[in-house]
């Protein structure tokens, strides 16, 4: 039968179009619109923080259905803190040494609430292997990365040079590079020292060995003592021997607990939500990266006593911690 009488359309052509356009476009557009875009700052795609924010993010994605996930590189801690105190930001992976200048600068830390607690970034010191540089105190005079403005990389830089191990930057060159920007420096030869504080390993130092034979710097014991006394959010922590090619001794060096930080305004259901998603699936987790799976319900309270005296737990994660018989009431 034709659709058209007398060249019109027919009463129920017109109200089969009708009841499709609002009985199936309308709901596919509300779908649309209750989706929630979050932001989730992560670093530079050198480091480990981008891969593991990506990992993140891709899991969310998956198991939380409302929910888009959109990792985001950046600067990294400093730059991902900042973001969600201004609101600019949803969520961040931040090391947590980026606390003590915001606390020092008495900056109001309430719009912001702690997810998770998971991997340590520790410290690599970089150089050449034909280089003379043998020790931190041998930096004095020479062309060193310390990170890039922003980053807790920098601020950490700061801490271990300056206040540890007696060196101030005006003791030598500091070059205020990228994780990436500082591997391209070592191989082009215009930084001595390169720095990355990352997960190990960081595919990007095994990039760089592939090209060029490195070494890494160790701290002595007694900076590391000094430095974990008097800045009680770094750790001690050993790069392993073999970690690297090339590199067949340990490495004594520092690190920092990495938080999973969001905005205050988040909501309960969905910060739980977003928790459960990642400690739900650890096989999915330890896939992203090796120190991926250090995000677990085991290392959830590794660097609270420092955190949470600034910064409590969203009571979306409180939640799903609680229901997991693992909250300890910080």
């Amino acid at each position: 039968m034709s659709t058209r009488q007398n060249g019109k359309v027919s009463f129920g052509t017109l109200t089969l179009v009708i009841l499709l356009f609002f009985g199936i476009l309308f709901p596919l557009g509300a779908s649309v619109a209750a989706k929630k875009y979050l932001s989730l700052g992560t670093g530079s795609p050198a480091g480990t923080f981008y891969f593991i924010g990506a990992g993140f993010a891709s899991i969310c994605n998956k198991y939380v259905p409302e929910v888009r996930v959109i990792a985001e590189s950046t600067a990294a801690s400093e730059e991902n803190f900042h973001l969600i105190l201004r609101k600019k930001m949803d969520l961040g992976l931040v090391a947590i040494n980026v606390l003590a200048p915001a606390l020092e600068k008495k900056m109001d830390l309430s719009g912001v609430r702690l997810l998770a607690l998971g991997h340590v970034s520790v410290r690599h010191w970089m150089v050449r292997r034909e280089s003379p540089v043998q020790s931190v105190s041998d930096f004095r005079g020479r062309k060193v990365a310390v990170g890039p403005p922003g980053s807790g990389t920098l601020v950490a830089s700061r801490v271990a040079l300056t206040e540890v191990c007696g060196l101030p930057f005006d003791d030598f060159k500091p070059a205020y590079l990228s994780f990436t920007e500082s591997i391209t420096a070592l191989k082009d030869k215009t930084v001595e020292v390169g720095t990355i504080a990352a997960g190990y390993p960081v595919a990007s130092v095994l990039e760089l060995t592939r090209a060029h034979p490195i070494r890494l710097i160790s701290h002595t014991e007694e900076e590391i003592k000094t430095l974990t006394t008097k800045y009680p959010y770094h750790v001690r922590a050993i790069i392993p021997k073999g970690t690297y090619p090339g590199i067949d001794t340990d490495t004594l060096s520092a690190g920092v607990q990495t938080a999973l930080f969001c905005r205050q305004d988040l909501s309960e259901s969905l910060a739980y939500q977003l928790v459960k998603a990642i400690y739900d699936h650890p096989g999915e987790i330890g896939a992203i990266h090796p120190q991926a799976a250090q995000w677990n319900l085991e290392n959830m309270f590794l660097g609270a006593n420092y955190t949470t005296q600034h910064i409590p737990f969203h009571p979306g994660a409180v939640k799903y911690l609680k229901e997991k018989g693992v909250w300890k009431g910080r």
